[in-house]
C-alpha cells in the first residue's frame, strides 16, 4: 500500500492539465469561482476511476488502437485551455465578477478527465497492479474510487488557492502577462509531452 499511496502522491500532486488549469482559475477568479471547475475536475475523475477499475484489462488490451486518437485530441484540448488562459491575462488579479467560460467551469473540469491521457494512464495502472485485488469487489472499487477523487480534490485545490495567494501580487500589465504566459507554456508543454512531439521530432 505504500507503493500505492507514493504513486498516487505523486500522479495527482505533479503538474498536468488539472493542477495547471487550477493554479490559473485561482489566479484570475479567485478559489470560490475555482472551485466549481474543481469539482468538475473531482466529478469526472470519479468516473474515470471506475472506468479504470472496470476495464483495465481490456483497455490495455485495446490501448495500441485507442492511444493515438486519444493522445493527440488531449492534446489539441490542453492547447486550446493554454489558449484560453493567455487571452484572460488582463483578469489575473483583477478584482472581477466576470463569469467563467464553459471551458472553465464544472463541465470543462468534468469534460478534461475524458481528454486526459494522465487521468487515464493513473485509473489503468493504479487499477492494474496496486489495486488489482479490488476490482471484483464493487464496494472496494467505489470506496477507493472516491478516495481517489478525494485526493485529487486536495491537489487541485492546493493548485488553485497557491493561484489565488499570489492573485494580489499582480498589479500592473507586465506581471499579469508574465503569470499569463507561464501558466499557457506550462499547459503548452503538457500537450507537448502527452503528444510525444519530441520523440517525433528528434526521434
Amino acid at each position: 500500500m505504500t507503493a500505492a499511496l507514493v504513486f498516487s502522491m505523486t500522479m495527482t500532486f505533479s503538474p498536468g492539465p488539472n493542477n495547471i488549469m487550477s493554479a490559473s482559475l485561482g489566479l484570475m477568479h479567485g478559489y470560490p469561482k475555482a472551485l466549481r471547475f474543481i469539482l468538475g475536475v473531482v466529478c469526472g475523475f470519479a468516473v474515470i476511476m471506475l472506468l479504470g477499475a472496470v476495464v483495465a484489462n481490456a483497455l490495455l488490451a485495446w490501448m495500441p488502437t485507442i492511444q493515438p486518437f486519444l493522445k493527440y485530441f488531449g492534446a489539441a484540448y490542453i492547447l486550446w485551455l493554454a489558449w484560453v488562459t493567455w487571452s484572460h491575462r488582463s483578469s489575473f488579479g483583477a478584482q472581477s465578477d466576470a463569469g467563467l467560460t464553459r471551458s472553465q467551469d464544472f463541465f470543462g473540469g468534468f469534460a478534461l478527465q475524458f481528454v486526459n491521457p494522465k487521468a487515464m494512464t493513473y485509473a489503468l495502472v493504479m487499477y492494474s497492479t496496486f489495486l488489482s485485488d479490488l476490482v471484483r469487489s464493487i464496494p472496494l472499487v467505489l470506496i477507493s474510487a472516491a478516495a481517489l477523487a478525494g485526493l485529487a480534490f486536495v491537489a487541485t485545490s492546493t493548485w488553485a488557492l497557491a493561484g489565488a495567494g499570489i492573485r494580489r501580487w499582480l498589479k500592473t500589465d507586465l506581471q499579469r502577462t508574465v503569470a499569463a504566459a507561464a501558466l499557457a507554456a506550462a499547459l503548452v508543454y503538457t500537450a507537448i509531452e502527452l503528444a510525444e512531439l519530441p520523440i517525433l521530432l528528434f526521434g
